[in-house]
């Protein structure tokens, strides 16, 4: 009687009919299971055509649990390996930026120094320019004295 009692408590979980349950899509639950071994096991007859769909079934949900899990090792593997790009790619952006740092900070001092360069090319060109000044009139000056010392004795 208790038997009966626990298959009827059971029978609820599982569905109307045990070959429509077989050949649906759904995925039969820990408890839908219970109820159709149990079914088999008082019923017999025609339980025991349905017995191999219900264990086919059961294998198909659990090669999908191990496809599931497969894939999703798989896709922890790729997210990782794609991480380990991310993090490659940061550090060559930081050591390209690092680089480029270094290199505009040389240019600033290549321009410093070009400027100091250009502003000491520019004191000595008019310091040139103030002695070729000085030359032409001490030439003049050293002319008109020869001409002076020159026209006298002449």
């Amino acid at each position: 009687m208790a038997l009966l009692e626990s298959m009827a408590m059971m029978l609820p979980l599982a569905a109307g009919d045990p070959g429509a349950a077989a050949v649906s899509a759904e995925a039969l639950s820990v408890g839908q299971i219970v109820a159709y071994i149990v079914t088999i096991l008082v019923g017999g007859g025609a339980a025991w055509k349905v017995l191999p769909i219900l264990l086919a079934r059961l294998s198909v949900s659990l090669a999908g649990a191990k496809s599931e899990r497969d894939s999703i090792e798989r896709l922890e593997q790729q997210l990782q390996v794609e991480r380990q790009n991310a993090r490659q790619a940061r550090e060559d952006a930081n050591a390209a930026y690092k680089e480029r740092n270094d290199i505009l900070r040389e240019m600033g001092d290549v321009k410093a120094q070009l400027a100091g360069l250009t502003e000491r090319a520019t004191a000595q060109a008019q310091t040139i320019e103030r002695q070729n000044h000085l030359i032409s009139e001490l030439t003049a000056q050293i002319q008109n004295l020869n001409e002076a010392v020159h026209g006298k004795n002449a």
